[in-house]
């Protein structure tokens, strides 16, 4: 399915509001698209932060992020651009760009021309994710998203939101400890261990109890979550149930034009080693995946028109119950040019 009939646009229930400085757009990797989107000579067209790219996959198997715009004559790569090798041919002239961004062949046989050149996009490819790092003073990564190994684990399922949001606030679920229980219905919410920074990760453990209509263990669910953030636009979400269940989610937001994002998420499962569930061992993997999936994007559904319409207040009336919010908004500080 192309990856724009997967977008999902989430129009305001709102239409006035007071105004309040929006935050600015922070450094980081942020999401623009899945491995699965984007098979060799493959090409994906994404807006990042106001900058228009084409992501696109070597015949040797490379994925690239370039500028989308040629610097021939300005047509747009992703709109009838072409793979060959591991070049992108434009469109109108046929001048074709290697995955730094230099042009190595015209359309006419000459000499390229030196100023002939694009930006090229650091980007990573981890646990099926296609990721791009922006800083708004153009500097280059001084991080990286971490590999975790996949194997055994079902492929992911996954959707994307259109909504009016900012990575910081869809990254400040995690820790928003009072939403679990007013949002989704989560009961006896405990921290599991205090949050923790270390430089650009955030690592935060948290236990709840899910009670749903079902049968037997299905009715009173248990679960532990273990939440990793690095930086504001990629969290990696791992889930253990006590029916034999574990879960790996993907929270992704990626800042696109003005204070648009579009909302990137994933779920994958797997059976936990050396439990004895009867009723799920019952059940085909394919079924508890979509199941499993089916509850994740419901929980973010709760969430659209509290992220689509609320505004980002600072300082924030925090109160006790609330979760360390004011720690990780401090640790969300770095991802932002210091201001003179």
């Amino acid at each position: 399915m192309p990856a724009d009939a997967r977008l999902v646009h989430i129009e305001r229930r709102t239409q006035t509001r007071e105004t309040e400085p929006a935050l600015a757009v922070p450094a980081g990797w942020f999401c623009v698209g899945w491995s699965d989107e984007l098979p060799r000579g493959g090409i994906l067209t994404r807006q990042l932060a106001g900058h228009e790219l084409v992501v696109f996959r070597t015949e040797a198997g490379q994925a690239v992020a370039l500028d989308a715009h040629c610097p021939h004559l300005g047509a747009h790569l992703g709109h009838g651009g072409t793979v060959e090798g591991g070049t992108i041919r434009c469109p109108f002239h046929g001048f074709c760009f290697d995955t730094g961004g230099v042009c190595v062949k015209t359309g006419y046989g000459t000499k390229p021309p030196p100023k002939a050149r694009m930006r090229a996009w650091p980007l990573l490819e981890r646990q099926g994710v296609l990721l791009v790092f922006f800083d708004p003073q153009g500097g280059p990564p001084t991080w990286e998203v971490p590999e975790v190994d996949m194997a055994g684990w079902t492929p992911l399922r996954h959707r994307e939101f259109e909504l009016r949001s900012h990575p910081q606030e869809i990254a400040e679920n995690s820790v928003d400890l009072g939403h679990f229980q007013h949002i989704h219905g989560y009961e006896d919410i405990v921290e599991h261990a205090s949050l923790q920074t270390s430089g650009t990760y955030l690592h935060a453990r948290y236990r709840f109890r899910r009670r749903r209509r079902g049968v037997g263990s299905f009715r009173d669910i248990a679960v532990s979550l273990e939440i990793h953030q690095h930086g504001l636009g990629y969290a990696f979400v791992e889930a253990q149930t006590s029916i034999g269940m574990l879960g790996r989610q993907l929270v992704m937001a990626r800042p696109t034009q003005g204070e648009r994002i579009v909302l990137h998420i994933g779920n994958s499962i797997r059976r936990a080693s050396g439990h004895r569930s009867v009723l799920l061992s019952l059940i085909p993997r394919r079924w508890l995946a979509a199941m499993a999936f089916a509850e994740f994007r419901r929980d973010v559904e709760q969430d659209l028109i509290i992220w689509d319409n609320k505004r980002h207040i600072t300082p924030p009336a925090l109160a006790l119950g609330d979760g360390p919010v004011g720690a990780y908004r401090k640790w969300a500080r770095q991802f932002y040019p210091e201001v003179a």
